[in-house]
């Protein structure tokens, strides 16, 4: 399990990191993407971000003490069950998971936007040049 959670934290870690990489592109102007384009993953990011606000009540359900009894094993599973959900030794948690998620969706979101925006800064620019000549 310890191996599953490490994995998890690693490709998280490495999509937030590349998701802010495409932000950061997109803002120093690196990155541009016409607004057909893009329009397929805003709305894939949109939906996805959707998805994770409906799991909200779920998270904060899966933070609560499970109760399991007060025998010293249902003491431990009870803090295993929310060290998988917040975090813990070995585990990055499901829910700081989540959040980096939710993270790396609107700096996506955003950089697809800021990335038609320089497409269309591009886009007016080459037409202003040809109409000079």
């Amino acid at each position: 399990m310890a191996l599953e959670g490490a994995w998890s934290a690693q490709s998280m870690q490495a999509m937030t990191s590349s998701m802010r990489g495409l932000k950061q592109a997109a803002e120093s102007g690196s990155f541009a993407i016409s607004e057909s384009g893009a329009q397929a993953y805003i709305k894939a990011i949109e939906d996805a971000q959707q998805d994770l606000r409906k799991l909200n009540n779920h998270l904060n359900d899966l933070q609560q003490e499970t109760k399991l009894g007060t025998s010293p094993d249902a003491k431990a599973m009870s803090r295993y069950n929310i060290e998988s959900a917040k975090g813990g030794p070995g585990t990055t948690g499901i829910v700081p998971a989540i959040e980096q998620l939710r993270t790396a969706l609107e700096d996506a979101r955003l950089a697809m936007q800021k990335a038609v925006e320089n497409y269309r800064a591009v886009d007016d620019d080459h037409s202003n040049s040809f109409q000079r000549y």
